[in-house]
């Protein structure tokens, strides 16, 4: 009798585990199910709003430049100042709001690359010269290390990864100012080619590395830190590598610096 027991309640045990293990991936299904429409929801609201906000700032975009260009009247240094400070928040604004535009649409489609071959070597130098000024603006030193090896052409969409690197540069700048820096680099190994940006910045809390290339993602430690951003450079870069048959990595520690990396394979000629 103890043993038809002993039996009958292992029985209900291997049961009740069964049964507790299907109920949790229900409820992860049905949370993951939740997010998804949350996710849908919220895009589309974004995308709406937008949409309606681009047409307006572009209008008063227009009325600034006219008024710091002078085709109104010469400003005052004051008035000019305030013009001036007033246009730079206006674009920042429709940046802001094309690139929400442009990640509710990566909901609905995968990003479209053109593949082609791409001097890495003339983009990344073409790209650190240009951000030299935003450089200097942050306090923080840009240098390129020049390769000690050839480095050969990839495959790459040209204006999409001009514009991954020059975002990348940019938050390095932007999360290091102050006496930093941010040293960019080139390397070849594998049929690889890997761009590398390590700065010297705020860094990113281990806790919170998990959600990088999530979407509208801010750390909390930048979000305290008066800096001005979507969320969504990273989002964007993985999407462009990813579509190019390449791989995005970030390693950081809070207070040390940041250092991304992103590989992208060597174009295979004639």
């Amino acid at each position: 009798m103890t043993w038809y027991l002993v039996i009958f309640l292992i029985i209900v045990i291997v049961g009740l585990v069964i049964y507790i293990s299907s109920l949790r991936k229900k409820i992860i299904i049905i949370k993951k199910e939740e997010i998804k429409k949350m996710e849908d929801r919220r895009s589309g609201f974004i995308s709406i709003i937008s949409h309606q906000l681009r047409t307006p700032l572009s209008v008063v975009k227009g009325y600034l430049e006219s008024l710091a260009e002078g085709d109104v009247g010469q400003l005052d240094s004051t008035q000019q100042e305030y013009v001036d400070d007033a246009l730079k928040i206006n674009k920042e604004t429709i940046k802001m709001a094309n690139d929400y535009l442009d990640a509710a649409r990566l909901d609905a489609t995968a990003i479209d690359v053109k593949p082609e071959p791409v001097d890495l070597l003339v983009v990344v130098k073409e790209a650190v010269e240009k951000l030299q000024i935003l450089s200097r603006a942050y306090n923080c030193e840009l240098k390129f290390v020049e390769p000690g090896q050839k480095i050969p052409i990839v495959t790459a969409d040209k204006i999409k990864i001009k514009q991954v690197i020059e975002n990348i540069i940019a938050n390095a700048l932007k999360y290091t100012s102050g006496k930093g820096s941010a040293t960019i680099s080139l390397e070849a190994q594998d049929n690889k080619v890997s761009f590398i940006c390590q700065d010297t910045g705020i860094g990113i809390p281990a806790d919170q590395m998990d959600d990088l290339f999530t979407k509208f993602f801010r750390a909390k430690n930048v979000i305290h830190k008066d800096t001005k951003g979507s969320g969504l450079g990273l989002f964007f870069a993985k999407s462009i590598i990813e579509a190019l048959d390449g791989e995005i990595d970030v390693q950081s520690e809070e207070n040390k610096g940041t250092k991304v990396t992103f590989k992208l394979p060597v174009h295979k000629g004639k």
